[in-house]
């Protein structure tokens, strides 16, 4: 009898603690919405909707990755290549924001070194290379 009470407790506490849910998904690895809270957010907002006619929303890129130089052109624009971040954590960063803003599957993933090396040439004028890339391919500047 004198064990009830202190079983009753675990048991109480327990189920005040609340399930924990195996099939929950995972994060894309420890501190990738912080690393865009501190790094990508306040240009691109907290939601990835950018500022229309000044910072690009991430909420479009589908288009843009499509197109040749596309893939590149995102490692490469300074607030990504001149990030304070290591390669590795720049890849997972870029393939959050993808999937989590635009809803793509990028394949293959961004890797730590394929940003390594497009990370060494960051663009001087990223909105004219944007510019170019768009005027390239023959789809309308609207829909980037």
């Amino acid at each position: 009898m004198k064990l009830l009470g202190p079983a009753l407790t675990i048991l109480l506490v327990g189920q005040l603690a609340g399930p924990v849910r195996a099939d929950e998904p995972k994060p894309a690895g420890p501190g990738v919405a912080e690393d865009y809270a501190l790094h990508c957010s306040a240009c691109h907002t907290a939601k990835g909707g950018g500022t229309p006619g000044l910072v690009p929303s991430l909420r479009e890129l589908a288009p843009l990755l499509a197109l040749p130089g596309g893939r590149e052109y995102l490692v490469r624009v300074p607030g990504v290549a001149q990030a304070p971040l290591s390669p590795d954590r720049i890849a997972r960063l870029l393939n959050w924001v993808l999937a989590q803003y635009s809803g793509l599957a990028v394949e293959p993933l961004y890797s730590a070194e394929e940003v390594e090396v497009l990370r060494r040439s960051p663009l001087r004028d990223p909105v004219g290379f944007r510019a170019a890339l768009v005027a390239a391919s023959g789809i309308p500047s609207t829909a980037h």
